[in-house]
């Protein structure tokens, strides 16, 4: 699945959504971590029917704001325990830049990529078997024309790792703020 932020998907800006309320900042906080969460459960929480819930869960579905529903995986069961972070510099042209990108797309071990300002022109998220599988894929990377170098660092382990962005529920118009309560 290739993800492009809204921000730098052409014409996306137009279509960021200006209808969503309270109620669906909630039902995606609750089932951003728990995509399983009953639609009931869910209900009774927001004091919503399962229908409802439901309906809601559709239309966020279809306007893409839900892009989908993934199973986290313990990385150790698949023997991937080596997590990794790439910089990768390059001093390509636009054409060499979109070959790169569509390798990434389809390495089924670099997990992440993004394109990032700075000295470095990409950092990549990679899990892979062992060090000599690592190996491999640094080799095919330093391969492509343009990539100027790798900088590599080796995870030691995870202290935090979420499935999303945090969310927090907007405040109506009609509501005083709790800043502003404070004043």
């Amino acid at each position: 699945m290739e993800i492009r932020d809204r921000f730098t998907t052409p014409g996306a800006r137009d279509r960021l959504p200006n209808y969503m309320d309270s109620i669906d900042f909630e039902i995606l906080s609750l089932i951003q971590n728990d995509a399983r969460a009953a639609h009931a459960t869910v209900g009774e929480r927001l004091g919503l029917t399962a229908p409802a819930v439901h309906a809601r869960i559709k239309r966020l579905e279809r306007d893409g704001i839900i892009r989908g529903y993934l199973t986290a995986i313990d990385p150790i069961a698949v023997n991937q325990t080596l997590l990794v972070f790439v910089r990768v510099t390059t001093n390509s042209k636009r054409g060499d830049e979109d070959k790169f990108e569509n390798f990434v797309r389809h390495q089924a071990n670099i997990l992440e990529c993004h394109d990032i300002s700075g000295e470095d022109s990409y950092l990549l998220k990679i899990r892979v078997e062992s060090p000599s599988s690592l190996r491999q894929l640094l080799y095919r990377i330093l391969t492509f024309l343009g990539v100027e170098r790798t900088v590599t660092s080796i995870s030691l382990c995870t202290i935090k790792e979420l499935g999303g962005p945090p969310l927090t529920t907007p405040v109506p118009e009609s509501e005083p703020s709790v800043h502003s309560a404070q004043r």
